[in-house]
């Protein structure tokens, strides 16, 4: 695992193709650690959107998870990522 951020200029989490219609792809990558242009950090995962029709622009958006555990878009530029760090275990 990488502690290093990401910018998401130079690329995005790895994705994988989520769902798809005769339209549209929809792509989605695990949880990662996002900062916003704001300076705001949250545990995210991204979805990309790409339309079968060239008239439609690709759409990536963020996503993070509010109370409830309900999906909250993330409203602010997110200009960076990180894996995530692992989970703290209890030392004996």
């Amino acid at each position: 695992m990488s502690n290093n951020w990401i910018s998401v200029k130079e690329r995005l989490p790895d994705m994988e193709l989520s769902n798809e219609t005769s339209f549209r792809k929809e792509y989605k990558s695990q949880n990662v650690l996002v900062q916003t242009k704001r300076d705001e950090i949250f545990a995210a995962y991204c979805v990309r959107l790409t339309c079968n029709n060239k008239k439609y622009k690709e759409e990536i958006d963020w996503y993070t998870h509010g109370t409830g555990g309900r999906k909250m878009k993330i409203m602010s530029k997110v200009v960076a990522w990180m894996e995530l760090p692992e989970c703290y275990q209890e030392k004996d």
